[in-house]
């Protein structure tokens, strides 16, 4: 009889997975913005040492989604206006392409799949309304099918590598009055536009979409400045 042996799992992998977890939960706002990161309550969480924990945290402190203050306590990086900005900018190129090119490919299995999903949320909503995190993460399926539509591996990645924070900040888009049926609105024109193999107008109502949710994102940044100021305000009287 064969004996199955099988590979110990390194420290690196054991690493990978704490990374794979704290990204999850930096996306889905489970960790929000400015949330300080306690390794020995991420130790008693997670079920492993200290060591894959470091080794995580150093790898999103590289790429910037956790900050250390002066006393080298590792916290969720807050993003700023800037971000917004630059984020939004690229995500629009990205996918006026991604948009053009799923109409111009029309592959009938990924539209079907987007199809589905769409008709599905719809109905949902219009029965019952979504939670916010089920409406986020809708609109993150939608927007990788569309991606998937396109097929564009590079553009895939490209896109994958600020995918976090359009999540984060999907969470801030979605709050909006209304919102939720706007967004819902324009995915279907999006959609029917790919379908009728329309390229024009898919790559029009995605940058229109891609922008109002940009503009919603920004206006909440205004208002945290302004709340601020009256905070300080008050705080002098």
């Amino acid at each position: 009889m064969k004996r199955t042996t099988l590979e110990p799992v390194s420290s690196r992998r054991l690493g990978d997975q704490v990374y794979a977890r704290l990204i999850e939960a930096i996306a889905t706002n489970q960790l929000p913005e400015g949330t300080r990161i306690q390794e020995d309550k991420l130790v008693a969480q997670l079920g492993v040492s200290k060591t894959p924990i470091r080794e995580a945290l150093r790898r999103l402190q590289a790429e910037g989604f956790i900050v250390a203050d002066a006393h080298r306590t590792p916290e969720v990086r807050r993003l700023q206006r800037a971000d917004v900005i630059e984020l939004y900018d690229l995500r629009e190129y990205l996918e006026r392409l991604a948009a053009r090119r799923a109409a111009e490919r029309h592959s009938d299995a990924v539209l079907a799949a987007v199809g589905d999903l769409q008709r599905r949320t719809e109905e949902r909503f219009a029965t019952h309304g979504i939670p916010i995190e089920e409406s986020v993460e809708y609109n993150r399926q939608f927007h990788r099918l569309v991606l998937e539509a396109a097929g564009n591996t590079r553009l895939r990645n490209m896109y994958e590598l600020m995918s976090v924070d359009v999540r984060r900040l999907a969470y801030r888009s979605i709050r909006g009055e209304g919102r939720q049926r706007v967004a819902l609105e324009q995915h279907r024109g999006i959609l029917d536009a790919i379908v009728a193999g329309n390229a024009a107008t898919a790559e029009d109502l995605i940058t229109q979409h891609i922008r109002r949710g940009r503009a919603d994102v920004l206006a909440q940044f205004g208002e945290n400045a302004e709340s601020a100021s009256e905070q300080r305000s008050m705080s002098r009287q």
